[in-house]
């Protein structure tokens, strides 16, 4: 584009010239006074209209790109290169239609709007009628000019001498104006005089481009830049100097301007032979397919306009369009190369680490004439290597991650961005071939979270900033990380990528401690993937990028599989207190180092007698544990789905890779049955990491019971080790039970143990079949046993009425025993009934095999009495049948299955024992476990297995019991009377034993020999 300015060395040239026109102004110049004022901007009444459906070679508004081009000071050229429809249509000779190519030439023109010389269609002579001030031109989205195939000259070269810039080899094209001699025949432009080179010129600071040209002293600028609010497409804007004098007095009138039609002709090979770059598209043809898709517009406004108040270019009205020519379109986009390399570096060179990773896609761009470039980049999907997953430790403190809002940063804007500081998370930065020199850099934010699907893309969100102040672009792009919810594995997808010549694009991800990033878990070959689709329309590359890790956290080489992976868990297991039989919260830790495997199962084997008070404690259902599951996580911390009354402790788990993991705390809860156990934990997690939000998780354990032991153990689910699609690499998961008298200590003053077999995920975290296990073990031992006392009460009697007193009765025996609060819990019972009493054998009928009683089959007749105890630990009664079961002794032994919360099996070993064969019965172990009352009633009658000996009414019959406390104490009785009951009514009572003086004196040594002991 070419114009002119008055310049005081050449005044006087111009005003002779005026002076001789002084005839004919003065003939019209009360006519031109009557013009009326400008009343509206319009950008075609500053330049010829032109129909872009249907262009002539008189089209007052044409840009495009040639194979040739006649000199621009050729008069007798017989065409250009135009836009024109046929007959005069010269496209197929001259329009360049080369998709990704770089074009001989680019034009643009405009002709300015005229009339007949003085107003009047006098034939040959044109006069303008306004003088353009400002001219806008927007350039095809994807044509590219690239600034840096040429040198530059700077301002102060071209200022002192635009000739001066030959020398930097800056030249890229040429400028020629038609002018009007004051309304007669038009001036074809003259080498040297209004044909004038146009020089690629260092840009102002804010400036995309700068050019220049300088026409007898007048210097015009082209400044370019690029639509960083939009489409990113390039364009510039000239302000046009005044071309006419400033002050012709009363003539002032006369002349409108002195342009009438300017060609700017660009070298698309100037330089290295990329100034130019056809977009790498093939949409079709103008209007037809690709609508207006590769045209170029034009803005322009007078100095009347402006003068009036208009503004440039709001107030321009519509742009003039120039579409390609009809019957032409971009062709063979099928053969634009397109060949992008990937490379993906960890950042650290340990596995399983934080990793400040960098991401660098590159698309090679050809610096030849001729061929055609590489196509540009339309989308980028970058698959990270499996295990390089989200840090949840990036959320931790002193980061205090946050996330930027939509609002905050505006894209196809260039508004101020807003996200907050601690929002970042890296860099990006980008080379391109439209820049000279230097890259678009700035930050990497994480948005808004908009979905709790990781899968979605939404769930995870980056907004990038590549920008350059001195170049006056800012690039802003949003990409979409899609999380395998499996896996966690990472692929970030950014779509609307400008058509702008890239040859790089970097992200560098924030390392440190807290990298927002985690390397792999094995040494490698970690191999990253893209799918890099190009504007051409051809398929998608595929380049791929592999890295190798060589050490583990801490020291040591690097596994090569995950199986290899170490495994060395930590386990404890105590109480708050150790005082013995005292109720003391729990306190569980399991933990894992970085570069170890995932935790993923958890069995623990409580020490015996650590047990839970389950009284008065409600279950939190499976129903609201689902809902649980389905709630956020904020919601669920803001309101529970289980009641408070089941809660029984908290939970807290660090997870992230580094020195600072994340802490996140749950709620436990008492649960009801679960995979066979009799009761549940419930750990219900809010998985709030910084300002994400992934959901609950809910981890259930289930609580089996020995029935045996009373032994608790612990059964967890499977740990997630990714959740939300986030690789969790937990660390520690610590239980407290701290609910008060919840949890209560053994009164046992034995070294005990609790036990753990913990698995890692091993070669597959996601099949139980290859995950590994390891055992572990916490000692714990109670303090101050010896201080519980013991002093149990037992009483027998026989029930059924005189008939099962009298000899060779069989009496339904009932046994009541009773513990006192606080004392310590019984080891073991031994009662031998009186010789009165034998065991009548035809009486043992059925018996419950070791098959039955593992099945919970035995058959009905193997029941020959009840049972029932009561514990201050549980809501109701235990109670259930008493079997006769197989043994590995002479009798069969006694069972007592008490069923409720929780089932309990008491054996019995039955055996005869001294001269007079006294039936005894063992029980022992006992669990130690607090019961207020035990009571066991055997039936009578055809299914008693006592049979009296004699009649127990005649005479007073005493048993022995024996009982030994989990503290090592016991309490004997060696003379516990018989309790015949109503049995015995109406029979004259025995008289008492008369105690001799000696057994007096042996009865106390024995009750003070006691008192050391035990109490009696």
């Amino acid at each position: 584009m070419l114009f002119w300015r008055r310049d005081a060395s050449y005044g006087d040239v111009w005003i002779t010239f005026f002076v001789a026109c002084v005839g004919i102004a003065l003939a019209i110049t009360f006519t031109l006074l009557l013009i009326p004022a400008f009343a509206a901007a319009d950008t075609s009444s500053v330049i010829e209209a032109s129909n872009p459906h249907e262009p002539t070679v008189g089209s007052g508004w044409q840009a495009g790109t040639c194979k040739e081009e006649p000199l621009i000071t050729d008069a007798n050229a017989a065409d250009f290169c135009n836009a024109g429809s046929p007959p005069g249509n010269n496209a197929g000779k001259y329009f360049f239609e080369e998709a990704g190519a770089h074009p001989n030439f680019g034009f643009t023109q405009f002709i300015v709007h005229h009339e007949g010389s003085l107003g009047l269609p006098l034939p040959g002579t044109e006069q303008p009628t306004n003088e353009p001030e400002f001219i806008r031109v927007d350039l095809p989205v994807g044509l590219a000019v690239n600034p840096g195939a040429t040198g530059h000259c700077p301002i102060a070269v071209f200022e002192q001498e635009a000739s001066g810039c030959e020398s930097f080899g800056a030249k890229v094209g040429e400028s020629g104006v038609t002018a009007s001699a004051l309304g007669l025949l038009p001036i074809t432009p003259i080498a040297g005089v209004t044909a004038v080179p146009v020089f690629n010129l260092v840009p102002r600071p804010g400036q995309a481009a700068r050019f220049g040209l300088e026409l007898v002293g007048n210097e015009v600028f082209l400044e370019g830049d690029i639509d960083s609010a939009g489409d990113y497409h390039e364009g510039f804007t000239i302000t046009v100097p005044h071309a006419l004098p400033l002050n012709l007095g009363p003539l002032q009138g006369l002349v409108k301007g002195l342009i009438l039609k300017d060609r700017l002709v660009f070298n698309g090979r100037a330089g290295d032979g990329t100034f130019l770059t056809e977009p790498s598209t093939c949409n079709g043809r103008a209007f037809l397919e690709s609508g207006s898709q590769y045209s170029t517009f034009l803005k322009a406004m007078s100095y009347a306009e402006a003068e009036a108040g208009a503004r440039f270019p709001q107030d321009a009205g519509a742009a003039l369009e120039s579409p390609i020519p009809p019957g032409t379109s971009p062709k063979n986009c099928n053969t634009i190369p397109y060949t992008p390399s990937l490379e993906v570096v960890a950042g650290t060179d340990e596995t399983n680490s934080p990793a400040g990773a960098q991401v660098t896609v590159a698309v090679p761009h050809i610096k030849q004439e001729t061929g055609q470039d590489d196509s540009t980049t339309k989308e980028a999907v970058v698959t990270l290597p499996p295990g390089m997953g989200i840090n949840p430790s990036a959320a931790a403190e002193p980061n205090n991650l946050a996330t930027c809002d939509d609002g905050n940063f505006p894209l196809h804007s260039t508004l101020p961005i807003t996200c907050p500081a601690n929002s970042r998370i890296g860099t990006a930065a980008i080379a391109s071939a439209a820049l000279p020199e230097g890259l678009l850099e700035g930050p990497v934010f994480i948005a808004k979270q908009l979905s709790t699907d990781p899968a979605s893309g939404n769930e995870y969100r980056i907004f990038l900033d590549a920008h350059s102040d001195r170049y006056g672009i800012d690039v802003r792009l949003a990409g979409h990380v899609f999380a395998d919810p499996n896996t966690g594995q990472l692929t970030t997808k950014i779509t609307e990528i400008p058509q702008v010549p890239f040859t790089s694009f970097r992200l560098n991800f924030v390392g440190g401690e807290q990298a927002v990033l985690s390397s792999p878990m094995t040494c490698g070959p970690n191999t990253s993937a893209a799918a890099m689709t190009p504007w051409s329309g051809n398929p998608a590359a595929t380049p791929t990028s592999s890295f190798i890790l060589h050490a583990t956290p801490g020291g040591g080489g690097c596994a090569s599989t995950l199986a290899a992976r170490p495994f060395a868990p930590s386990f404890a297991a105590a109480p708050k207190s150790n005082k013995a039989g005292a109720y003391s919260p729990l306190h569980i830790t399991l933990g894992r180092g970085n570069g170890q495997q995932e935790l993923k199962a958890a069995t623990v084997a409580l020490a015996p007698g650590m047990i839970g008070k389950l009284a008065g404690i409600p279950y939190c259902s499976a129903g609201a544990l689902a809902a649980a599951a389905g709630t956020s996580g904020a919601a669920q911390a803001a309101h529970s789905s289980c009641p408070a009354q089941s809660e029984v402790g908290v939970a807290k788990v660090q997870a992230g890779t580094g020195p600072t993991p994340l802490s996140i705390t749950g709620k436990v809860f008492l649960s009801g049955p679960y995979h066979g156990a009799p009761l549940s934990l419930a750990i219900v997690t809010p998985a709030t990491a910084g300002p994400f939000d992934l959901g609950t998780v809910v981890v259930r354990v289930a609580l089996f019971v020995d029935p045996e032991t009373t032994q608790v153990t612990a059964v967890s689910d499977p740990i997630p080790d990714i959740f939300g699609g986030a690789q969790l690499s937990i660390r520690q998961i610590e239980l407290n039970l701290d609910r008060k008298e919840f949890t209560l200590n053994p009164t046992s003053c034995a070294k005990q143990q609790s036990t753990a077999t913990l698995n890692g995920g091993g070669a597959n975290p996601a099949s139980t079949s290859a995950w590994s296990s390891y055992t572990a073990a916490a000692t714990f031992q109670t303090s101050d046993c010896g201080a519980l006392e013991f002093q149990p009460q037992l009483a027998i009697r026989f029930l059924g009425g005189r008939k099962a007193t009298k000899r060779v009765g069989h009496p339904s025996l009932q046994a009541t025993l009773e513990a006192r609060k606080g004392d310590a819990n019984i080891a073991a019972a031994t009662v031998t009934l009186p010789p009165s009493e034998q065991l009548d054998q035809s009486h043992i009928k059925t018996i419950c095999t070791r098959v039955q009683l593992a099945a919970n089959q035995c058959p009905a007749a193997s029941v020959y009495g009840y049972a029932s105890a009561t514990s201050p630990l549980l809501e109701k009664e235990l109670a259930g049948p008493v079997y006769l079961v197989s043994s590995n002794h002479t009798l069969p032994d006694l069972l007592a299955d008490l069923q409720g919360q929780v089932d309990v099996r008491l054996h019995g070993v039955i055996k005869s024992v001294g001269k007079k064969s006294r039936i005894q019965t063992s029980f022992a172990p006992i669990p130690d476990v607090p019961v207020s009352k035990f009571t066991l009633t055997m039936q009578g009658g055809k299914k008693g297995l006592l049979v009296n000996s004699k009649d127990v009414c005649a005479k007073r019959y005493f048993s022995r019991i024996e009982f030994n406390a989990q503290n090592g104490k016991s309490s004997l009785k060696k003379r516990s009377p018989l309790q015949v009951g109503n049995g015995c009514r109406g029979v004259k009572k025995h008289k008492a034993h008369k105690k001799k003086r000696h057994h007096k004196k042996k009865h106390a040594k024995h009750a003070n020999k006691g008192k050391k002991n035990s109490h009696k």
